[in-house]
């Protein structure tokens, strides 16, 4: 069965192998005959896709313990890879939560760092500047682009560190190269929302 997890934005399949991440048109296309395990946070998506007669929604929300209301499909599944640390998913909006020997926590949200950059940008063109994955936090901003990459990637940085302390830090999404070297050690996985969705076919709690 081929892994699907459908996002707000963009669609990701794999096959075992390789990732493969696309738009909604060009991934439903694609995959439209094959057998298909999925997850959807996208609900225009999902009843697009009710037609399909070999997709499975494999959603499985109850393995996770946890007491926060209104978790995505996305972010149980991700927490459920990883059991103990934290995990960072940076995609079109930016999600952390905390797992501590199988019970989540809790977590939040940012926007992402296309979210964040057209922010600034709405304010006015001068603050439409790139976000730099490595500003030192060693020394105040002395310029424009520093100074929003510093705002954003610090304050990202300072509250997960708060909450992480001397937990391992995971990550994940196509913004990964932002938000990894915030954190010392911190893993970058592309592959832990599927092995997530793995335990809740196999119905494997943390």
């Amino acid at each position: 069965m081929i892994l699907c997890d459908i996002g707000n934005s963009r669609i990701h399949f794999y096959d075992g192998k390789e990732v493969k991440h696309l738009s909604h048109e060009e991934g439903l296309k694609l995959y439209e005959s094959e057998k298909v395990g999925y997850i959807c946070v996208n609900d225009e998506v999902k009843s697009r896709i009710k037609r399909f007669s070999k997709w499975q929604d494999v959603s499985n929300p109850s393995l996770l313990k946890s007491d926060y209301k209104g978790l995505g499909i996305d972010r149980i599944a991700l927490s459920l890879a990883i059991c103990d640390g934290v995990v960072i998913d940076a995609g079109s909006a930016i999600t952390v939560d905390v797992m501590e020997k199988g019970v989540h926590l809790g977590g939040w949200i940012w926007p992402g760092v296309k979210a964040f950059k057209e922010a600034y940008g709405s304010i006015s063109a001068k603050l439409a500047v790139q976000i730099d994955p490595c500003i030192s936090f060693e020394k105040i901003p002395k310029d424009t682009s520093s100074a929003i990459s510093y705002a954003v990637l610090g304050s990202i940085k300072e509250v997960v560190q708060t909450f992480a302390k001397s937990k391992r830090v995971f990550v994940t999404g196509g913004d990964a190269s932002y938000i990894a070297p915030l954190f010392e050690d911190a893993k970058i996985d592309e592959l832990l929302i599927f092995k997530g969705m793995e335990k809740m076919i196999k119905e494997e709690r943390c």
